[in-house]
């Protein structure tokens, strides 16, 4: 239902309240007047008047504020719970005691829905993690054999049909653990292990983790990172980096720029990573946080969509949040917050 119907609605009724309340309040003061129940003085006839103008208001208010308890909680209570099934929590329930057999019966069906929403999201996580684990193992021996041929006396023919296998599995290895990394963060409420640790150390790590990929491609690397503590899980918290500068890496062509800088309030840490690449159009800039999504642009490009994703749910679960700003041909800047603990 559309909220201009609501409130159409709403006032509908509360003119019937009111108009109905002024009607019986004038009758009475009718009966009042005619059985001379009230003296004939200007002074308390207009008392009278004004204590019935307040019981008026008073009816009238009271009236409409059970009107709206009755018929709008309840719609409040289901946009909202709707509000977060669309965002993907499938816990949420209405109550189903209220005395309306309407409302009654869409909370009933809600809650209904809602359970089988649940239920078919652990089904598919569960199918998701088995299949993985199932896929590791064929893929490691896949990997084992094509790195024996790689290393023998072949053919320059062959030796090119070996590294494609050993590129191709090396992608469905990284697709797999994605896929696992994800799953368990999903089932995950709280994070765990938390310690101090040196943030700005820890983003110089992670640059220079990947130091054969931005070398290979001649980029320059300008960072402005000033000593700073996070208190997190050191694991997790290094997930982030890993993923953006890899990303960076990819769509930043040779000899550009990648620049990452810290900064700080009395809340939150903010780290910036800014490339020169190929950026992103608004549409892409929306959906680049779904899961196993891929802007048309990058398709050719190795990846599985699920870099961002672990990102951006790793984030929820330390309370930070993450933005983009990007224009094609003019590169992207992710700036994450991580909130300071007190």
């Amino acid at each position: 239902m559309q909220k201009p119907r609501l409130w159409s609605t709403f006032i509908k009724v509360l003119m019937t309240i009111v108009i109905l309340t002024s009607l019986i309040t004038s009758l009475l003061t009718f009966l009042f007047f005619k059985q001379d129940l009230i003296p004939d003085n200007a002074l308390i006839t207009r008392l009278a008047f004004i204590i019935f103008a307040l019981i008026v208001m008073f009816t009238s208010i009271s009236i409409t504020l059970l009107a709206y308890k009755h018929f709008f909680n309840p719609i409040e209570q289901l946009i909202s719970a709707l509000q977060k099934v669309g965002a993907g929590d499938f816990k949420v329930h209405l109550p189903e005691y209220n005395t309306d057999p309407e409302i009654h019966n869409i909370n009933y069906n809600f809650n209904k829905m809602v359970t089988s929403l649940d239920s078919m999201e652990m089904l598919q996580t569960d199918f998701v993690q088995n299949v993985s684990h199932e896929f590791k193992t064929p893929l490691s021996v896949i990997e084992g054999y094509a790195t024996l041929l790689y290393a023998a006396p072949l053919s320059n023919e062959l030796h090119g049909y070996t590294e494609r296998i050993l590129e191709s599995t090396s992608q469905l290895s990284s697709l797999v653990s994605n896929i696992l990394n994800l799953s368990n963060l999903e089932n995950q409420q709280m994070v765990p292990d938390k310690k101090p640790f040196s943030l700005d150390e820890q983003i110089r790590q992670a640059v220079l983790s990947m130091e054969s990929l931005w070398s290979k491609k001649n980029l320059i690397i300008d960072i402005d990172l000033p000593e700073i503590s996070y208190y997190g899980n050191e694991n997790l918290i290094f997930q982030i980096w890993a993923n953006l500068l890899s990303n960076a890496i990819k769509f930043t062509p040779k000899g550009g720029i990648i620049a990452i800088k810290i900064e700080e309030d009395a809340e939150s840490i903010y780290i910036e990573i800014h490339d020169s690449g190929i950026g992103m159009s608004e549409e892409v800039q929306a959906r680049i946080f779904d899961k196993f999504y891929q802007g048309e642009q990058n398709r050719n490009m190795e990846g599985n969509g699920l870099g961002l994703s672990l990102v951006k749910r790793i984030l929820n679960l330390c309370d930070g949040t993450i933005t983009v700003k990007s224009f094609p041909d003019y590169g992207s800047t992710f700036t994450v917050e991580l909130p300071k603990i007190k």
